[in-house]
């Protein structure tokens, strides 16, 4: 597990690609140049969405307990997990702001 620093910017990695098919409740994350896919659930594409541009972790936060109705503690936890998830399989990268 990374851990985030929260003045880092997130961004998804140069060579990766979202696609979804929510009507089939299909979301997947492509990495162009490895080949590597991942299939991931509704709300980690949300949070690959979110941070497609860039996004500092605080911000990212305060969207996605908006998004699922939680606190921002309730939401922490969940967050992290995709997070990590992600910096783990190099999905997303950190960055200054």
């Amino acid at each position: 597990m990374l851990a985030i620093k929260k003045d880092a910017c997130l961004a998804l990695g140069d060579s990766i690609i979202l696609q979804a098919i929510p009507e089939l409740d299909h979301y997947y994350a492509f990495d162009t140049i490895s080949g590597d896919q991942f299939q991931i659930n509704h709300t980690a594409y949300w949070v690959l969405e979110a941070i497609q541009d860039g996004i500092d972790f605080q911000n990212l936060l305060t969207k996605f307990a908006s998004a699922f109705d939680l606190n921002e503690n309730e939401g922490k936890g969940d967050l992290m997990e995709v997070l990590n998830f992600a910096l783990d399989n190099k999905i997303i990268k950190e960055g200054k702001p």
